[in-house]
Parts: C-alpha cells; sequence; structure tokens
C-alpha cells in the first residue's frame, strides 16, 4: 500500500582526520547542479567540535547546516551528511527530508548506537573501518517477512502509538512472541529505518519489542487468524 523503499546511497565514515574528509569528498561527488549539501548537527554549537566541517559550512555558500534541536528540515535537495547522529536521529531527519536526500553520509561518535542500521544498510565504509568488522547479528526471516508486510500496510504519516497502526504493529509483535520467534529491538528498529521508516516509529517499534520480550502485552484491537506466523514461515523458506 505504501512505497518505502530507500533508493539514495549510503555511506559511514569514522571521526577523524581522515574519515571526515572522506565523507565530505564522498557527499561532494553526489552533489548535482542545484544541489544544496546539508550538514546535520544535532546542536548549533556542535559544528565547532570539528575544523572541517566548520570550513566546509562557512566557505561554501551550496552548503547549508540544519540541527536536530531545530527539526532538521531540510530545504533543498541534495546530499545529507550527518555527524555523530544515532538511529532516533536518522528517523527524524528522514521524516522531515527523505524526499530530499539524494545521499546520506553519518560521522559516527559511538558505533553501537547505529551499528543495526549500518548492519541492514550496508553502507560504504570511510576511513577506519575497524569498527565495523562485527555487525548485528541477521534478523530471523520470518521477523522479517513481518516486518515487510507492516511496511506495506501502515501509514507511515502516521504515529504506531495510536490508531490501526498500533493495532497492526502490536499484534504481529505479540504473534511473533506467542510462536516463539527470536525478535531483537534493536536490530528491528534498524531494519525499518533501512527500509523507510521514518520519525519516531522505529524508535517506538524496539520500545514494543522491548517491553513484549520483558513480558507486557501492550494493548491492541486486532487479533491475527492462527495461521499468520505459519504464513510467515512460508514465505521465508519461499524467499530462501
Amino acid at each position: 500500500m505504501f512505497d518505502r523503499d530507500v533508493d539514495y546511497p549510503t555511506a559511514v565514515a569514522s571521526y577523524d582526520d581522515e574519515g571526515v574528509d572522506a565523507a565530505i569528498d564522498w557527499c561532494c561527488q553526489h552533489l548535482e547542479d542545484g544541489d544544496t549539501l546539508t550538514v546535520w548537527t544535532s546542536l548549533k554549537s556542535d559544528l565547532q567540535n570539528c575544523r572541517q566541517l566548520e570550513r566546509l559550512v562557512n566557505q561554501h555558500s551550496n552548503v547549508e547546516h540544519v540541527t536536530g534541536r531545530g527539526g532538521g528540515f531540510i530545504r533543498g535537495k541534495g546530499p545529507v551528511l550527518m555527524a555523530w547522529a544515532d538511529m532516533d536521529d536518522i528517523g527524524k531527519l528522514v521524516q522531515y527530508g527523505g524526499h530530499g536526500i539524494r545521499a546520506l553520509c553519518v560521522i559516527t561518535w559511538n558505533e553501537d548506537a547505529i551499528r543495526p542500521w549500518v548492519s541492514t544498510v550496508r553502507p560504504m565504509i570511510l576511513g577506519d573501518g575497524s569498527a565495523w568488522e562485527d555487525l548485528t547479528p541477521e534478523l530471523d526471516p520470518v521477523v522479517v517477512e513481518a516486518m515487510k508486510s507492516l511496511t506495506r500496510t501502515i501509514n507511515h504519516n502516521n504515529t504506531i502509538s495510536a490508531g490501526f497502526e498500533k493495532d497492526e504493529v502490536v499484534s504481529t509483535l505479540l504473534a511473533l512472541h506467542d510462536a516463539g520467534i527470536r525478535m531483537e529491538g534493536e536490530a528491528m528498529q534498524g531494519w525499518a529505518l533501512a527500509n523507510g521508516w521514518s520519525g519516531k516509529n522505529p524508535e517506538r517499534l524496539a520500545k514494543y519489542v522491548e517491553d513484549i520480550n520483558a513480558g507486557k502485552r501492550p494493548r491492541c484491537r486486532r487479533v491475527l487468524r492462527a495461521d499468520y506466523v505459519d504464513s510467515l514461515r512460508r514465505r521465508a523458506v519461499e524467499g530462501a
């Protein structure tokens, strides 16, 4: 029902001189005529922590600095360079500027904060790539099939904290849990980001999984048919 393909190139860069320089070069390679290169930081003052990024913003008219605190709105089309972002930041950026993103590069500060996203997206590695030798284990194929179904079904303009979207997500997660299917919240959050979920919904998804794994049963008004998980298993086998 809702096309959520993420079709722009991605990269992840180490936070050192080599990585930052490579990130800037990579983004510039994805600039087209009339584009704007958007540099994202959480706070305006964060730009002062990196002389290369500060110089890039201050010396070029086609480079714009936006902040997460200010909403992270992307006004023009072009590549985006996110400095020191986590998965929640990526989700919010895609929500407010997804249609304008031509390419996305993330400079790391805490590799574990984006490891599930990197594990799913498999971006180009820039700079020191030693942090990515160990990636998050792959999701159970049955979980992947469930996530594909949810991605096609829910309206991603709505929150999954209420209404139809909550019922769809929670009933699916409860069915997986009750069938003994292993779920990893952060890994599923990374998958969701890689497949077009945006805003706070990937984060909310991870929280639902965490709560359900802890024995909680969030309320929902939908009960799935008894053979739902079996149908996911069949699709997983066919897909393999």
